[in-house]
């Protein structure tokens, strides 16, 4: 893969997808290399933000209620992983169900641009931040889309967008019940 592989993926199902296709990494394997560090850096930079720039958010929330905040997302991106491969194991229609850590592989690569739009807290812009977070959020809806017709739908438009929108719908909520988990002790 070169380094403009993953914003290809965003756009074509085909760029890079053919390559993942053909490998089949159990999960232990697609945790450790995709889930595990990009949650870890999602979880930094919420630390990050209530530790150095916790004003610009919440003023009156204490760092101890920010690290309990972080612990809960940390652990709950990492269910929410294995809660939308599961779903998209259900959802997909082929004969036969596609492997479990398939979809793993691909729900975790659909998170990475949501878990990457972390790096804008670094700036204690919250507007800019929650800006950056709906732009990762629409390119986790593209990954998804495209993963899904390269990986288990292979070209048939109609379905795999009815599929894609489905479990983007899905997603979606679950990222929301994330986001609920950093903002309840904000409010």
């Amino acid at each position: 893969m070169t380094p403009l592989t993953p914003f290809r993926m965003l756009l074509s199902s085909h760029h890079g997808w053919d390559e993942l296709a053909h490998r089949h990494p159990d999960i232990v394997h697609s945790f450790l290399r995709v889930v595990l560090p990009a949650s870890t850096l999602a979880a930094a930079m919420l630390l990050y933000a209530g530790h150095v720039n916790g004003r610009a958010y919440a003023a009156d929330l204490s760092l101890l209620n920010w690290d309990v905040m972080v612990a809960l997302f940390w652990v709950a991106c990492w269910g929410s992983v294995h809660l939308m491969a599961g779903f998209i194991r259900m959802a997909v229609h082929a004969e036969a169900r596609p492997a479990y850590a398939d979809c793993y592989r691909l729900a975790g690569l659909a998170a990475l641009p949501i878990w990457l739009s972390s790096l804008t807290l670094l700036l204690p812009w919250p507007l800019f931040n929650v800006a950056i977070g709906v732009l990762g959020l629409l390119a986790s809806g593209l990954l998804l889309y495209h993963g899904l017709d390269a990986l288990f739908e292979h070209d048939d438009s109609v379905r795999t967008e009815a599929l894609a929108y489905t479990v983007f719908s899905v997603g979606a909520l679950v990222w929301s019940v994330l986001v609920a988990l950093i903002l309840l002790p904000l409010l």
